[in-house]
């Protein structure tokens, strides 16, 4: 009577596994003909498709020929957790080839087909959780990536992962010890049950934060995309305006630079060489620029060849230095479309200090002030701007 309770519980556990991860291919599968990009959709699709097959032959494993028996399953549950891995690296842009898919499963079969004709079953008992902990590893690294920052769906897959990190390393060990099976087919350790409703909730939990993350970074995009000059990629000037009012509203003594620049005679550009020639040249500027800053720094474009650059709490000095460092990468940039001789400056204004009772526009009108004192004293130079009286 016990036993067919128990049976009853693992036919139960393993059809809820395998109707769960077949819903969530499904879903997968669906979400990529509609969602752009499409490849980790497809990739999570395979993997729900590949586990929910591999539980299928672990499930019905007495009625196939012993030497599938023994091959199969863990090699499908290899090539899924391999797909999981290729949809973590696609999702965070990171390089990824089918190769990350077959590799793992590959050298499991490798070294299973050598132990299945030595009769070493612990050895491929114990290979197979090596290369499973392995990949849980990998995946936890692709979602702890710089893609991922941000995101709390994130979290709740890199603890899943974890999770089954963790299980595989200590069965890993159990083989080890102990030396696994003494035959072909699934480990009968009267704990299958446990591992079944661990693997449940898995599939469960990984199904919705895997939906979860994907919809959370394509809000965060499209928020970034709100912030953003399309052509740069710099700041645009609503995301500026809104820095340097936290900076104005912020704790009293702490000083801080605004760089306000422009190109110069910019117009030469589009009118010799093209308006795309002078879009090139706007992204090169922009890429040299932002390549000098730190990361709280802003830098923003205003409008057509007009820029600004926030220094959150630096010195006067730094601040100088940081602008006319900037001004000194723009003139030494050579472009592909122009002559080498033919280059680009820059002129700024640059106010320092803790914009204390000062309005943005009183600074603004400052820093724009000695940015023409720039162009008017002969251009490709800084010019720091006049003490603001601060209104009363």
């Amino acid at each position: 009577m016990f036993a067919g309770v128990v049976s009853m519980d693992l036919t139960t556990l393993f059809s809820a596994n395998i109707l769960v991860l077949s819903v969530f291919a499904i879903s997968f599968l669906a979400m990529s003909f509609r969602v752009e990009p499409h490849g980790h959709w497809r990739s999570w699709s395979a993997a729900n498709i590949l586990l929910a097959a591999a539980l299928l032959c672990f499930w019905q494993e007495q009625n196939l020929p012993a030497f599938a028996a023994y091959l199969v399953p863990n090699t499908l549950l290899l090539l899924g957790f391999g797909f999981h891995w290729h949809a973590a690296r696609q999702l965070a842009d990171l390089p990824s080839k089918i190769s990350n898919v077959l590799a793992p499963a590959s050298a499991y079969l490798l070294v299973a087909v050598v132990a299945y004709y030595v009769s070493k079953f612990g050895l491929a008992y114990t290979a197979a959780n090596v290369i499973f902990t392995m990949l849980c590893i990998a995946t936890i690294s692709a979602y702890t990536s710089r893609k991922f920052r941000g995101l709390i769906s994130a979290i709740g897959l890199i603890l899943a992962f974890f999770f089954l990190a963790a299980e595989g390393a200590l069965r890993t060990v159990h083989g080890l010890a102990l030396g696994g099976p003494t035959g072909p087919g699934m480990m009968n350790d009267m704990i299958q049950d446990i591992h079944l409703m661990s693997a449940l909730i898995f599939v469960s939990l990984t199904g919705a934060f895997s939906l979860a993350v994907s919809f959370e970074q394509v809000a965060y995009k499209h928020r970034e995309a709100a912030r953003r000059d399309p052509l740069t990629g710099a700041f645009n000037r609503r995301e500026f305006q809104h820095r340097l009012e936290g900076l104005l509203q912020g704790t009293p003594n702490d000083t801080f630079g605004l760089v306000h620049f422009d190109l110069d005679h910019f117009k030469k550009v589009n009118d010799l060489f093209g308006h795309l020639a002078g879009d090139e040249a706007l992204v090169e500027v922009c890429n040299t620029v932002k390549s000098h800053l730190r990361q709280d720094d802003c830098f923003a474009r205003l409008g057509g060849e007009e820029f600004a650059v926030l220094l959150p709490g630096i010195s006067r000095e730094n601040a100088f230095r940081v602008a006319d460092r900037l001004r000194e990468r723009i003139s030494e940039l050579r472009f592909e479309f122009a002559p080498k001789e033919f280059n680009i400056t820059a002129s700024a204004g640059i106010y320092h200090g803790d914009g204390n009772q000062l309005l943005t526009t009183d600074l603004l009108q400052a820093v724009d002030i000695s940015l023409y004192k720039s162009k008017n004293g002969g251009r490709n130079r800084i010019t720091f701007a006049e003490p603001i009286a601060q209104r009363t």
